[in-house]
């Protein structure tokens, strides 16, 4: 229960960060314009890193919060 509201959170800051940097959720779109992005960088905790690193690290906290089993529920 705790997990999956975890998850959605991750998910959420994702789908924003694609939206501000992409202006777009199409998916197709954000492929074909990853190409430019790549060397933009964002300022985290001291530390420079790619906006994709960034994005991807978020879509993948997601995931593994959706795809907890039910031993792992807190």
């Amino acid at each position: 229960m705790v997990m999956n509201r975890i998850a959605d959170v991750f998910f959420i800051i994702a789908l924003i960060i694609i939206l501000l940097t992409f202006k777009t959720l199409n998916v197709i779109v954000v492929f074909n314009l990853i190409n430019f992005m790549l060397f933009d960088k964002v300022y985290l905790l001291y530390y420079f890193f790619n906006k994709i690193d960034v994005i991807c690290f978020f879509l993948f906290i997601g995931a593994i919060g959706k795809s907890a089993q039910m031993g792992l529920h807190t």
